[in-house]
Order: C-alpha cells, then sequence, then structure tokens
C-alpha cells in the first residue's frame, strides 16, 4: 500500500522591482571571482530563489522587504543590507546563498558532481581514513561505557 501525502504548491511572486533590489544585494553579497559567476549571473534572484522561499515560506518576507529597500535606494553596500534586513540578516545573506548555490553553473565551476552513487569500495584510502578526519575523535578521547562482566 502505497501512501503519498502531497504538499500544496505554492509559488512565489516577486515583482520585477524587488528582483532587481534583490540582483543588487547578489552583486554585494556574491560579486563573483575568477572561478566562480556572480549571483546575479546565475539568476540566483529569479527561479532560483523561488524555489527556495517555496521550501521555506517563512524566509519571503525578510528578503522581499530587503530586496524592496535596495530597489527604492541609489546604492548598496553590506552596510546597506544589514540596515535593511535588521535582525534577519542572516536569513537575507543564507536564502539568496541558498539559491545561488542550486545553480548548475556554480555546482560546475566548484567540481560538485551532485548526489551520487559512490560505493565505499571505491574511496580511495585518503577518502576513507585521513588524519585530518580522525583528528577530532583522538582529541576527544575514549567514549565508552564498560560492559559488565
Amino acid at each position: 500500500m502505497d501512501i503519498h501525502i502531497q504538499q500544496p504548491q505554492r509559488k512565489t511572486v516577486i515583482d520585477d522591482r524587488t528582483r532587481s533590489g534583490l540582483a543588487s544585494i547578489l552583486d554585494v553579497l556574491l560579486p563573483g571571482t575568477g572561478k566562480l559567476p556572480s549571483g546575479r549571473a546565475v539568476g540566483a534572484h529569479l527561479e532560483l530563489l523561488d524555489k527556495v522561499l517555496d521550501a521555506d515560506p517563512r524566509l519571503e518576507p525578510v528578503v522581499t522587504g530587503a530586496g524592496e529597500s535596495a530597489a527604492a535606494a541609489p546604492t548598496c553596500t553590506f552596510a546597506d543590507v544589514e540596515r535593511w534586513a535588521g535582525e534577519d540578516l542572516e536569513h537575507v545573506v543564507f536564502a539568496l546563498h541558498s539559491a545561488y548555490y542550486m545553480s548548475d553553473e556554480v555546482r560546475s565551476a566548484l567540481g560538485y558532481p551532485g548526489q551520487t552513487r559512490r560505493p565505499i569500495a571505491l574511496a580511495t584510502p585518503e577518502e576513507v581514513c585521513s588524519d585530518e578526519l580522525v583528528a577530532p575523535v583522538l582529541a576527544r578521547g575514549a567514549v565508552y561505557v564498560p560492559t559488565p562482566e
């Protein structure tokens, strides 16, 4: 017996003016590097952001609020974004970065293949165990519960 729970389909609607403000914020947060494209270039303020906001609708008011403030301002600096977002700055930054890293172009530039099947038998010895991997365990020391005799 298959039980399917169907979530109601929600569609984020952000006007073009707010999206242009969000693009200005992306220019500050993710301007691009020699290796990585900018947030604006990958469209992190478009459909990718809609997916983020559809997944967590609680982010929508703070993200759109920051976008509206940016759209109304003549310039956009990080200090401006901090002021506009206030205590919700982390949420705004999180949403925009989430949209950015959902981009195929960004994942490709990072060399991230996505979630794929990689059996442990195919792992290199360094992937199975390395000094860096076990260092926190060694630093913690022994953790065990003695067994009764």
